[in-house]
């Protein structure tokens, strides 16, 4: 494309920071066009996640710092809290109404962790826990008013107002312990289901099956009882298909300081196929994460600190 023409669509709000990737055969997953850049405004937009609606992202910005919420389409976008550390492994609640975050505060080099919930529409914020020296895993919402932290001395529930944390609920949640990927079930026993250095759990739709990163050896899904392992090859931040048959990660390079390459990729997660989604030198496209109608993937990207959503189909 020439220069000129490109910068003239550029100003109509075309985007071009994709170059989609070969056409695939029949139902095989690909991009079905250009993705549209929906939050842009210079500050370091990353880690978009889908409301279960589809009608929003929530996201964050530079080392996890705060978050905000967007339509799903990039407008009104508003900051909800600047809490440090907020953004990493952050998560809607089923109902949509609020976001489940670690916050973290300094003093000095001292650092303490709580536990809080956000508003997602008025960005009201409650802590759920007393400030701690530390807080070694993420909570996870169990039901909408019930959340599951791993207090490696046990599992500990804790329920928003109107809630009953007398239980879990029948949805395991997933935590990382030194010795490996756990799963907390409804018996409150945790269960160590793969051992070694685990990274970056998340539960299939259907709460059957996890995708994991390991240290060194890509992306695999297993069970919730630790059987029937598949690994699904080189990749990170795993994110689910709504209809769990599919895993979308991302692929990266660096340099030994800063990442060089990234691209998307999607692998089927009983491990029979992988496409590439993206195929772009020039940008790094990272954090990738599935709307609940199955037809777009949000990311964002390194090299230019925006949100944008690429639309697929089989």
């Amino acid at each position: 494309m020439i220069p000129s023409l490109r910068f003239a669509l550029a100003a109509l709000g075309v985007s071009f920071a994709v170059a989609l990737a070969p056409a695939a055969s029949a139902q095989t997953l690909r991009a079905a066009g250009p993705p549209v850049r929906v939050v842009a405004d210079g500050a370091a937009a990353m880690a978009p996640r889908w409301s279960p609606d589809g009608a929003r992202l929530a996201f964050t910005r530079a080392h996890y710092v705060g978050l905000w919420v967007a339509g799903a389409d990039g407008s009104d976008v508003r900051p909800l809290v600047d809490w440090p550390a907020a953004g990493f492994g952050f998560s809607w609640s089923p109902d949509g109404t609020r976001l489940l975050a670690r916050a973290a505060r300094y003093d000095g080099p001292s650092r303490e962790d709580a536990v809080g919930v956000v508003d997602a529409t008025t960005g009201e914020a409650t802590l759920l826990t007393p400030w701690r020296p530390s807080l070694p895993t993420l909570p996870q919402w169990t039901t909408d008013r019930r959340v599951v932290l791993d207090a490696r001395d046990g599992v500990e529930t804790l329920a928003l107002a109107g809630g009953d944390a007398s239980s879990l609920a029948v949805r395991p949640a997933v935590a990382v312990r030194p010795d490996g990927l756990v799963v907390l079930g409804d018996d409150r026993a945790p269960r160590v289901i793969v051992t070694g250095a685990v990274l970056n759990p998340v539960l299939s739709p259907d709460g059957t099956r996890v995708a994991f990163e390991t240290m060194g050896a890509g992306v695999a899904v297993v069970r919730v009882d630790g059987s029937g392992r598949v690994e699904l090859g080189e990749g990170h931040r795993p994110a689910w298909s709504p209809d769990g048959r599919w895993v979308v990660l991302m692929t990266t390079e660096d340099d030994g300081e800063r990442i060089t390459a990234a691209d998307l990729f999607a692998a089927r997660a009983d491990g029979s196929g992988r496409v590439r989604l993206t195929d772009t030198p020039d940008r790094l496209e990272m954090n990738p994460a599935w709307s609940p109608d199955g037809t777009r993937i949000a990311y964002d990207d390194l090299s230019d600190g925006a949100l944008y959503v690429l639309p697929v189909t089989e």
